[in-house]
């Protein structure tokens, strides 16, 4: 077994910060070690549901682990069936986690944090259901917690155990969180505690004798959403804050707040010291003589308000490494007036630090919610019949039920079709079925045109509620197309050839891999199209974006005459973010391997995977030697940059008829007139074909003509 051994933010922590002024992050070291398991595709070939796969993931000596798995493909359910489920048990304590592929998303493709050194892992499915497949190479393991540096105000640790339910443990970094009074009663931590933060954790029990954290059981734990997150990441005293959310837990199916029922009032700006006394309550580290098993675990303490000064806020209270993103609580009021970052006690004295809660920046991430700490909205919309992977052309309509949510009422009539198919969003209303259920009626279309659309409806409350919800941001898309022939295909779940070349490059080469970040330096958390796997820029959680380069991703050669098709179009799902905006990914291709012609450029933040196509033939010939390259640089080494590539594929559009087309360029014009003329007289006999006879009689004459008249387009 391997041993990969990463430093306990605390230590890192240590290195970069004053003694006199800490971040208080607790210390967890933490290992990642090998474990290999794979599954491969499975199947129910019983009668009844039941474990269809099943392993034991053991790591010697550990007092707690979790599994990073690298694919987790849960096969889709029968018709009128359950879902396929990952199953997770502790062999310790027999705490189990129950995963759909919905939550395997929330949790990033790994589990919770379990006690012990021992897994049971097993897939659960119906008869019926597609094959499924978990396979992993790696478990975080957790050793002893070595003690950090007090900053005890005084000679003597004050600290009680405490059980304020407003409060977690964030792991695997040990940090506090704390739910506070917004619509979806989100967290609050400091900046400095999310470099590491996948989880939090609520009635955290106490720690071993040898001072080694115990983990509450999975329907205690709560997977951090990535995507709400909103920090600055820490940059020193007064000025250090993040505001985040979690999704619901796998085993309730409740929220935090659902399941602890409190959260904290905010205080609108951090008052004047008038001899108030604060509390501070948070997971802060022990050492001797407090009992080990108190570390990690709640505690609180109070004393005096020192200062309020700017964005800073002091107190004498008693903190450790553990407390960071403790709320400062106005014991006066019972307000928390800010968020605790930084120690600076000492056994003589001195003051523990804090950012305000009237910080601007974090004021305005307050008043800006994203992910799942975005209000609810009063209106839901489903689709009975599933959106469509692909738009007829030649008409298309999509079944819309508006529902009310959240005390919302839909208003009846008002559900509108947006769509785009180029030139703008054109907004169409929907044909009221029955009720609140519609159709949504898209027009004629030409073929192979990418389709952007959404879905809006009123409440009765008069607001306007969009599906998706960032639209038109954040829109549907389809092809409009009958059906797509496929001639290559790439999920990238195997090494199909691909190679990597680096120039000038510092950091963030392309790697293969199911995505490890956490999507705070705006990269991807999940691949594109669920099958696992991408090609990512350097993947990993933390700083691994690109500088300098650029990293070039070569795709093998290619067959784009596979689809026996001269409009064989290359088509990918693409991801790029650049926080300056200044960079950009170059995409292009190939027919002879020695000259490029650019594709595409993409330069804006994507905002999430975009899937694109482009027709071969006007870049280059359609042959047997195709290539495409992806070339991705931070030049001047000034931004954050990361990008990704999966699902690419080589395709061909399948088109409906168009009545007078007889050269099959999807126009009727004088083309078409002039290859009537040329096929002038009887049809030939079968099986051979007579494009030119358009009204089916077996002659071509002046009836064709007439047909393609009437169908004129171009």
């Amino acid at each position: 077994m391997c041993n990969v051994f990463r430093y306990g933010l605390g230590v890192i922590a240590a290195m970069v910060i004053a003694t006199t002024s800490s971040a208080q992050i607790g210390e967890i070291d933490y290992f990642d070690v090998d474990v290999v398991f794979d599954s491969g595709p499975v199947v129910n070939t019983s009668a009844s549901r039941g474990v269809i796969y099943k392993t034991v993931v053991q790591a010697q000596g550990v007092a707690w682990m979790r599994l990073k798995l690298d694919a987790a493909i849960l096969g889709a359910t029968p018709v009128g069936g359950k879902p396929t489920v990952l199953r997770v048990t502790s062999v310790l304590d027999g705490a189990v986690q129950h995963l759909d592929t919905v939550q395997l998303g929330h949790w990033r493709n790994r589990t919770a944090f379990f006690n012990g050194n021992a897994l049971l892992v097993e897939l659960i499915a119906d008869p019926g259901a597609a094959p499924s497949r978990v396979a992993s190479t790696t478990a975080t393991i957790g050793p002893l917690v070595p003690a950090l540096p007090e900053t005890i105000c005084g000679a003597i640790d004050d600290r009680v155990l405490s059980n304020d339910v407003r409060m977690g443990r964030i792991y695997p970094n040990g940090c506090t969180a704390w739910m506070i009074d917004d619509i979806n009663h989100c967290f609050l931590t400091a900046g400095h505690c999310t470099a590491t933060i996948d989880a939090v954790h609520f009635n955290v029990p106490m720690s071993t004798s040898g001072g080694v954290h115990q983990q509450p059981p999975p329907s205690d734990q709560y997977p951090v959403d990535p995507i709400s997150l909103q920090t600055n990441g820490g940059a020193g005293t007064g000025n250090d804050w993040a505001y985040f959310g979690c999704f619901e837990n796998s085993e309730t199916g409740l929220t935090a707040y659902e399941a602890q029922g409190d959260f904290f009032a905010l205080a609108p700006v951090a008052p004047p010291v008038e001899g108030q006394t604060i509390r501070i309550t948070g997971y802060g580290s022990t050492v001797s003589p407090i009992p080990p098993e108190w570390n990690g675990v709640q505690k609180t303490h109070t004393g005096n308000y020192a200062t309020s000064s700017g964005d800073l806020v002091q107190y004498a209270v008693d903190t450790t490494g553990g407390n960071s993103g403790s709320p400062v609580i106005d014991e006066s009021t019972g307000f928390a007036i800010g968020i605790h970052t930084h120690g600076g006690c000492s056994p003589t004295g001195g003051v523990n630090n804090g950012t305000a809660i009237h910080h601007p920046d974090l004021q305005n991430a307050l008043a800006n919610p994203q992910g799942v700490c975005f209000p609810s909205l009063p209106l839901e919309f489903t689709f009975p019949q599933g959106l469509p992977v692909l738009l007829a052309p030649d008409g298309a309509s999509v079944q819309v039920q508006v529902s009310g949510q959240n005390g919302g009422i839909p208003a009846p009539g008002t559900g509108v079709l947006h769509y785009d198919i180029g030139g703008g969003y054109v907004a169409i209303p929907m044909t009221t079925i029955a009720g609140n259920l519609y159709s949504a009626d898209f027009p004629t279309m030409a073929c192979g045109v990418t389709v952007s659309y959404y879905f809006s409806a009123d409440s009765t409350g008069g607001e306007t509620v969009s599906e998706p919800a960032g639209a038109p941001t954040t829109a549907f898309s389809s092809l409009a197309v009958l059906d797509l022939v496929t001639g290559f295909t790439d999920d990238f779940e195997a090494d199909n050839g691909w190679t990597v070349t680096n120039e000038a490059l510092a950091n963030g080469a392309w790697e293969r891999g199911v995505p490890a970040g956490d999507g705070t330096r705006g990269d991807p958390t999940t691949d594109a199209d669920g099958s696992g796997s991408c090609y990512l820029t350097q993947n990993g959680a933390g700083n691994t974006d690109v500088d300098g380069g650029p990293t070039t991703l070569y795709s093998p050669i290619l067959d784009a005459t596979a689809v026996n098709d001269p409009d064989a179009r290359i088509s990918y799902a693409r991801w790029f973010t650049s926080d300056t905006g200044e960079d950009e990914m170059i995409v292009e291709v190939s027919d002879n391997d020695l000259d490029w012609e650019e594709l595409e450029r993409a330069t804006t933040n994507s905002g999430g995977w975009q899937d694109v196509s482009f027709r071969i033939a006007d870049k280059i010939t359609v042959n047997d030697t195709f290539r495409i390259r992806f070339n991705v640089a931070d030049q001047p080494n000034n931004s954050i940059v990361e990008a990704g590539i999966d699902a690419v594929r080589i395709i061909a559009h399948v088109c409906p008829a168009v009545p007078g087309d007889v050269n099959g360029d999807e126009v009727v014009n004088f083309a078409d007139i002039l290859a009537i003329i040329g096929a002038w007289g009887s049809c030939p006999a079968p099986p051979a074909e007579c494009p030119a006879d358009l009204n089916d009689d077996s002659s071509v004459n002046f009836a064709d003509i007439l047909v393609a008249i009437a169908n004129w387009s171009s």
